[in-house]
């Protein structure tokens, strides 16, 4: 979004970015401190949504780290490539057998 950000930057160098960082702590804070709230649930929950995203972040970090023009000369190896897109074949794999026991019951 073209805004400053990083911890090593001043307040007065990033605002937006440690507005937005202090936003995302109170929130955080607020839902820990609201009474009853399925807390267990919700962190596994929040697990889930991660596992389920998972595939589409490896994907998108794999395009751009074997980008050339991007990296220069830390471009991915051939064998770091192996092992980076079978986990993400394997990830892809369980996220979909995950929504098929969703469907189709265990």
């Amino acid at each position: 979004m073209g805004f400053e950000s990083g911890i090593g930057k001043g307040f007065k160098e990033a605002p937006v970015f440690y507005w937005l960082y202090t936003i995302l702590i109170v929130a955080g804070g607020g839902v820990i401190l609201y009474p009853h709230l399925p807390l267990v649930e919700i962190s596994i929950l929040s697990q889930v949504v991660n596992g389920v995203v998972l595939p589409f972040v490896l994907v998108f970090m794999l395009l751009l780290v074997n980008n050339k023009e991007l990296m220069g000369n830390y471009v991915n190896s051939h064998f770091y490539n192996i092992v980076a897109w079978t986990t993400t074949v394997v990830m892809v794999a369980l996220t979909v057998a995950w929504f098929w026991t969703l469907r189709h019951g265990a």
